[in-house]
C-alpha cells in the first residue's frame, strides 16, 4: 500500500526514507551528466574533424560547449513545464533518463563516436532537461512548507549530486583519454568505454528510482491521473420509461480523457532532436534559440505570477 502525502510529510527523524531514493538515483544521474560534459571539449578538440580537414581548434570547441550547456538549462525550463503540465515528475524524469541513455548508447556502441558525435549530445541535452528539475521539485515536496528539516534534506540531496559529478567528472575524461583502467580498455575503444560508463550509470539510476518510486505516493503523479482517479456519482437512465428520481445513483470512474497529451510530449520531443542537433552543432544558430526561449520564459513566469 502506498503512503499518503500526510503520511510522507510527517516523518519521524531527520530524513524522511523516500530521500534516499531520490538521493542515488540523482547521484547517478549527475554522474553521467558531469561524465559526459566534462569529456565535450577534449574530445571534439582531439576527435571531431572539421569540412575543412582539419581538427577543431579550442575556441571552436569551447563555442561548443557553451551552445551545449546552454541547451542543456534551456530544456530544464521546457522539461519542467511539461512535467508540471502534463506527464508528471516521475515520468518526465524516467523520460529524460532513457533519452539520456540512448544518447550514450549511440556513442558507446559506434566504432567512431565522432560520426555521430552530436546526435548523441543531442539525446542528452534533452533528456537532462526532462531529468533534472523534476527530482528536486519530489525531494521539496517531502516536506510540509514550514518544516525546518527542509534545508537538511537538501542539503543531503546536493551532497549527492556533487559526489555524483566528482565521480563523473573524473572517471570518464580519464578512461576516455587512456589514464585509467588501461590494463583492460584497449587504447581504440577507451572513449567508447567512457561514454558506455555513463550509460551504464544512468541505468542504475533509473533502475533505482522504478524500485524506489512505489515509497513516493501522490508525489510526482501525472495530473492527468489524479483527474482519471476522481469517483464522480450520476443518475443512469435508461429509456424514458423511469423518472429520473426515482433511479439510484451509481459511483463511476470519469477519464479526463487527455492522455493522448503525453504521447504527444514523447513525439514532439523526438521530433526536435533533428533541430537540436543541427543547433549544436553549428553555434550561430545557439543565439537565435536564446533570443526567442529569454523573452518566451520571462513572459510565462509573468502570466504564472498573474493567474
Amino acid at each position: 500500500m502506498q503512503p499518503s502525502l500526510e503520511d510522507i510529510q510527517n516523518f519521524k527523524g531527520k530524513y524522511p526514507k523516500q530521500l534516499w531514493g531520490l538521493f542515488f538515483s540523482e547521484m547517478w544521474e549527475r554522474f553521467c551528466f558531469y561524465g559526459m560534459r566534462g569529456v565535450l571539449t577534449y574530445f571534439m578538440v582531439t576527435h571531431l574533424i572539421l569540412n575543412t580537414g582539419g581538427h577543431m581548434d579550442a575556441v571552436q570547441a569551447n563555442l561548443q560547449y557553451g551552445a551545449t550547456q546552454a541547451f542543456v538549462y534551456a530544456f530544464t525550463f521546457i522539461g519542467g513545464l511539461f512535467a508540471d503540465k502534463i506527464l508528471g515528475f516521475r515520468k518526465s524524469l524516467f523520460w529524460g533518463g532513457i533519452l539520456m541513455i540512448i544518447g550514450s548508447a549511440i556513442l558507446a556502441f559506434d566504432p567512431f563516436p565522432e560520426n555521430n558525435f552530436f546526435l548523441g549530445i543531442s539525446f542528452t541535452v534533452i533528456g537532462t532537461g526532462f531529468f533534472k528539475p523534476n527530482i528536486s521539485t519530489m525531494v521539496g515536496s517531502l516536506y510540509k512548507r514550514d518544516d525546518s528539516r527542509r534545508d537538511a534534506g537538501f542539503s543531503l540531496f546536493y551532497s549527492g549530486i556533487n559526489i555524483g559529478a566528482l565521480l563523473g567528472g573524473y572517471a570518464c575524461i580519464a578512461i576516455g583519454k587512456g589514464q585509467l583502467f588501461t590494463s583492460f580498455i584497449p587504447a581504440e575503444y577507451t572513449w567508447n568505454v567512457a561514454f558506455g560508463l555513463a550509460g551504464i550509470v544512468m541505468t542504475i539510476s533509473l533502475v533505482t528510482f522504478l524500485f524506489t518510486q512505489r515509497n513516493l505516493g501522490p508525489i510526482g503523479l501525472s495530473p492527468f491521473r489524479s483527474q482519471d482517479d476522481q469517483l464522480r456519482t450520476i443518475k443512469h437512465v435508461e429509456g424514458d420509461k423511469v423518472a429520473p428520481e426515482d433511479v439510484a445513483p451509481v459511483t463511476v470512474q470519469v477519464k479526463s480523457g487527455k492522455g493522448w497529451y503525453e504521447y504527444a510530449v514523447y513525439a514532439l520531443t523526438l521530433a526536435l532532436i533533428p533541430v537540436i542537433m543541427t543547433m549544436v552543432a553549428k553555434t550561430e544558430y545557439t543565439d537565435y534559440f536564446m533570443y526567442i526561449i529569454g523573452p518566451a520564459t520571462l513572459i510565462y513566469l509573468i502570466y504564472e505570477m498573474t493567474k
